[in-house]
This record gives C-alpha cells, structure tokens and sequence, in this order.
C-alpha cells in the first residue's frame, strides 16, 4: 500500500492509496500498471490531526514527504526545521534549516531541501548590515554524519528578464521552489528554478548536469514559472511531472531519461491535467494507478469553489476535487 500525504495551511492530512482491477487505456507511451486490491483511492480523516511536533507548533509547513527509510518528513517552514515523524505522527527528530519549502531523500537516505522565496537581513560586526539569500541553495542533510542541514550548492548569477521601461532592466537571482530526488541508485535528482524559468538536474555531487535542464517557453517540453516536480515509475519506466504557475500547460509530464514529453504539440485536444487555468502554485504526486493529483493555492477552475485537490486519470481527465476551508474532515 502506498500513502499520499498532503500539507496545506499548518493541516496535515493522509489518504490511502488502493488499487482495484480493471483495465484503462493509456495516456500516450504510457505502459499500464497491473492493479490489485479492491478500491480506489480512498481519504483517511488523520484523528487527532497533527498540529504540532515535539511540543512545538506547526508553523505555515510547506510540504511533506515520506522517505524511503518510511519516515515523514515535514518542512515546518515557519519555525526554520525539517520535522521526522514515525507513520504514526510521532516526532522522531528535526534539523534546522532556514525557511525550507521542499524536501526529498536519495536512494542514499541522504535529505535534500530548499528554501524558496526567503532573504533574512543579518547584522555584522561593524554596526552595518548584509541581505542574505537562501533561496538560491540547495541544502543536504547526510546521513551518514548526521547533524543539521548544510548548504552543498549555490547559484548567484543574475540574469535579465525585461527592459521596461526603456533604460531599466530587471535582474532575478533562481528561487527554487521545489526538488524531487530519482528513483535510481545514482542518487541523482531535480530542482525546480522558478524564478529563471527553467529545472535542473543534479549528480549525487550537487553538480548540475551541463545541457540536461528543461528550459523556458510555452511549449510541451519547456517550462514557464515552474513550481513543483516529481519523479514516478510505472511497470519499471521512469516519468517525470512538473507544474507551472500560468495556465496552458501548467502540467507536463516527461519519460525518463530523453525528456520526452507525453503531451506534446502534436496532441489532438490537450487533456484537463496540462490545461489548468488557474494561475498560483500548483503541487503534484502520481500513484501506482497513473492517477495525478493537483494541489492548487487558488479557486478551483472546474467548480469555481475554492477546492484545492484534483484527481485525474491516466488520460488526464478531471476525475474530482475537495478540499473547503476549515477544519473539519476534508477541509484544511
């Protein structure tokens, strides 16, 4: 049985992943799974919901990820830790990290972060004061030596993103947003870029890849304003989905390792999945069934209720949505 969890305003909620028999055609090259069991995915109420952690509360986490050491891991963005917990919400440890907005773990067990849109002003020793960067980084927790995490790549480079008006130009650094470590035991993994439009791909060295990132544009193998990634295999093939904040192909999903988008311009009527028109942050997880569910910061484009987890189907059509606001079962 596998297991989706899902963050969303200091909330944290599960739902139990089943798979029932049955056959479905597939989304182009995509190979269908085997299915067992009986069900569907079903939702779990978590009682008593986990508001906090080691006697701290939860503060604005941000996402949340089970390893392949089947611990959870929570980044408590507010209170600057990345929390473990036992499957049953126990709190095992944390580390600490400024602001971390996305979490994943190598097939080494190693943990990798980032820290997003976060600066902090830090007084020096002379009176004066520095702005400090970290979204910019990517942070690594190591298993082996254990401690806190430690900063393993940094990019400063600014680049020019328009002209306007005439005489200004405006410079972004990268914001990474969000980072999903591969299945393999290379131990290689993504980074989403949202600022400088594109995501790279790193070694188990914290080097990128030369000529392995997607890039910007609107297109079916390109990226604008990314925001989320991640990496799914089916029947033993390897897929990576990612989001976008604009609408038309705000999600794309790529085989891996050629990058080879399944949608593509060449498809006849882009299904609901890659045409999402609502603008914001958009999160994704795929299961076993090729079913792709969509965490939105914004109303829901198919309701116009502010719902916030879609669920499609291996063609990438709407399947359902809940999420309301509150605090109650199905709410967050």
């Amino acid at each position: 049985m596998a297991r989706l969890v899902i963050v969303v305003g200091g909330l944290l909620g599960l739902a139990a992943l089943l798979w029932s028999c049955g056959d479905k055609a597939t989304l182009p090259d995509l190979p269908a799974p085997n299915y067992s069991g009986v069900l569907d995915t079903s939702y779990i109420q978590i009682t008593p919901i986990w508001t906090e952690a080691g006697g701290i509360a939860f503060n604005n986490p941000e996402d949340v990820r089970i390893g392949y050491d089947r611990f959870i891991y929570v980044c408590d963005t507010g209170n600057d830790r990345v929390v473990k917990l036992d499957l049953g919400g126990t709190m095992i440890e944390s580390y600490t990290m400024k602001h971390p907005v996305a979490v994943t773990q190598d097939r080494g067990l190693d943990l990798l972060a980032v820290a997003g849109d976060y600066n902090e002003i830090i007084p020096s020793t002379d009176s004066t004061s520095d702005t400090t960067w970290f979204g910019n980084s990517i942070y690594r927790r190591s298993y082996a030596r254990g401690g806190d995490f430690e900063s393993v790549f940094t990019d400063s480079s600014d680049i020019e993103i328009y002209v306007f008006p005439p005489g200004i130009t405006f410079y972004v650094k990268p914001e990474y947003t969000g980072i999903q470590a591969t299945l393999t035991p290379e131990k290689n993994y993504y980074v989403v870029d949202f600022l400088q439009d594109r995501i790279l791909k790193f070694d188990n060295q914290d080097a990128p890849y030369p000529r392995s990132e997607i890039i910007g544009g609107e297109a079916g193998d390109v990226t604008q304003d990314p925001w989320d990634v991640h990496i799914f295999s089916i029947i033993d093939r390897n897929y990576l989905a990612y989001t976008q904040t604009p609408g038309n192909y705000s999600v794309q999903i790529l085989s891996l390792p050629a990058q080879i988008p399944i949608f593509n311009d060449t498809t006849v009527g882009l299904p609901e999945l890659v045409r999402i028109h609502a603008t914001g942050r958009k999160q994704i997880v795929v299961d076993e069934r090729s079913n792709y569910y969509v965490l939105l910061a914004r109303l829901s484009p198919f309701t116009g209720y502010r719902r916030f987890l879609l669920k499609f189907d291996r063609y990438g059509d709407f399947l359902g949505e809940f999420g309301t606001e509150g605090s109650g079962e199905k709410q967050f």
